[in-house]
């Protein structure tokens, strides 16, 4: 897998398959700071929009067969978004929940995060540990969040749990090896449209176009006299 580069990503629709990545946790978890590490490190980033209330990157990467396109969106993590944050999340392909080891609150709230975005049929969820590098070595920290409790309470939904520090890229590899690869085993081979639906997974001009796919999208349709 590289990421695209020069000519390729000036046609933002030109791609095979497009996914929605939803990092939702508390303010001050370090969700910017992971985006900003993820995204540059791991593609070419193409779109970068940002405003008061949410941050979207668009990268773009390909591997032997596929282009693809990943849109993170970096989730607003105030109280007030709570009620509401499914809306944000819905029709995401997959979603992060990131909490502070060093602040066991942020980490109490990414169990309400995460109910709150139960409504939302999301087929990838991960939790994540950030700032695992302070936990570990700051003194005098008070009742820090164990990795014990963070496994179980991403087994607890049914989740893989990953552990990041608050620089450095070689923890956010880790994470989005496992969250590409799960991506990649939405995907039938070959692409199947009825084996498709229901994955959040947006088809791009590539996929469409192709005539294999245009026939096995035909046989799923009604047959008109």
């Amino acid at each position: 897998m590289n990421p695209i580069g020069g000519q390729q990503h000036q046609e933002l629709d030109d791609y095979h398959f497009k996914f929605k990545i939803s990092i939702v946790g508390d303010s001050g978890v370090g969700k910017t700071t992971f985006l900003d590490a993820i995204s540059s490190t791991l593609g070419s980033v193409v779109e970068n929009e940002q405003s008061s209330e949410l941050h979207i990157k668009t990268t773009f990467y390909i591997d032997d067969a596929y282009q693809y396109k990943i849109v993170y969106f970096d989730m607003p993590g105030k109280e007030r978004h709570h009620k509401y944050i499914h809306k944000y999340v819905n029709g995401s392909t997959a979603i992060l929940f990131l909490f502070d080891t060093t602040k066991r609150t942020s980490f109490e709230k990414a169990e309400q995060w995460i109910n709150d975005c139960e409504k939302c049929d999301i087929p990838i969820k991960i939790l994540v540990g950030n700032k695992i590098d302070l936990s570990m070595t700051k003194k005098n920290l008070i009742n820090p969040v164990t990795k014990v409790e963070a496994v179980a309470l991403a087994r607890k939904y049914g989740m893989e749990y990953f552990e990041t520090c608050s620089v450095g890229e070689a923890s956010i590899v880790q994470v989005f090896d496992h969250l590409f690869n799960s991506l990649l085993s939405l995907i039938p081979n070959p692409p199947d449209p009825e084996q498709l639906m229901g994955k959040n997974v947006v088809l791009g001009k590539r996929v469409l176009n192709d005539v294999k796919f245009k026939l096995s999208l035909a046989e799923l349709l009604p047959n008109y006299d």
